[in-house]
C-alpha cells in the first residue's frame, strides 16, 4: 500500500512539474509575442504622426503618409520625371522625407473618393484600366476631379486600417510582401477586410 502511495506522489509531482514548465514556457512566449508585437507597431510609424479616421480624410487637403500593414513600407512618391512610386522601408521618417508624403484630397459630390498628391514628385496615384497591375503616379496635369483614373474610395475597415479602391480600375492597391518596394494593383477578388495585403494605416503629418 505505501509503494502504491509513493508511485501516486511521484506521478502527482511529475504532473506538477511539467505543469508548471508548461505555464511558464506560455508565459514566455507570451513576453516575446508581446515585445515583438511592440516592436512591429513601431517600426516605420511616424514618431508624432496621428492615426486618422475617413472623417478627418473628408475635411480638406492635408498631408498624409500611407504604410502597407503587409510589409511595414511606405508608399514612395518618388522625383519629378518618374512614373513607378516605391514602397520604401520602415527606416525613413515620413516626417521628414517628402517622397513619403501624400495629399489626400476629397473629390467633388462623392463619397468618400479622393485624390492621392505626392508631395515630392507632385504626382498623382494612377489606377490604371481593368486587368493591369502596375500602378503608376501620373504627371500633375490631369484633373482628379474629372479623371476617374486619379480618384480612389478609401475605405475604412478598422479604426486605422483603410483599403484603396482605384475608381478607374476597380481594383485594390496592394502593400506585398516585406522584401518587395513596388506596389501593385491585385487583380484577385480578394476581400479587403480579410486580407493584410490591401489594408494600410495613414497618419496625419500636419
Amino acid at each position: 500500500m505505501a509503494a502504491i502511495r509513493t508511485y501516486l506522489f511521484v506521478i502527482w509531482a511529475v504532473a506538477l512539474v511539467i505543469s508548471e514548465a508548461r505555464r511558464l514556457r506560455h508565459k514566455e512566449l507570451n513576453d516575446e509575442q508581446e515585445v515583438v508585437a511592440a516592436a512591429n507597431s513601431a517600426k516605420g510609424e511616424p514618431s508624432l504622426a496621428l492615426p486618422v479616421s475617413l472623417q478627418q480624410l473628408t475635411e480638406g487637403k492635408k498631408k498624409y503618409a500611407i504604410r502597407s500593414l503587409s510589409s511595414g513600407r511606405y508608399l514612395d512618391g518618388r522625383n519629378p520625371g518618374m512614373d513607378d512610386p516605391l514602397l520604401s522601408d520602415g527606416s525613413r521618417d515620413p516626417l521628414s522625407d517628402a517622397h513619403l508624403q501624400w495629399i489626400i484630397s476629397p473629390i467633388s459630390n462623392t463619397e468618400n473618393v479622393f485624390s492621392i498628391r505626392s508631395v515630392s514628385s507632385g504626382r498623382l496615384l494612377d489606377g490604371r484600366n481593368p486587368g493591369m497591375n502596375d500602378v503608376k503616379i501620373s504627371d500633375g496635369t490631369r484633373n482628379p476631379e474629372t479623371d476617374m483614373y486619379l480618384q480612389w474610395q478609401i475605405i475604412q475597415l478598422t479604426e486605422n486600417t483603410f483599403a484603396l479602391l482605384s475608381q478607374s480600375s476597380g481594383q485594390y492597391l496592394d502593400g506585398r510582401s516585406p522584401q518587395l518596394d513596388t506596389p501593385i494593383l491585385n487583380t484577385e477578388s480578394w476581400d479587403p477586410y480579410s486580407n493584410v495585403y490591401l489594408q494600410f494605416s495613414i497618419f496625419a503629418l500636419d
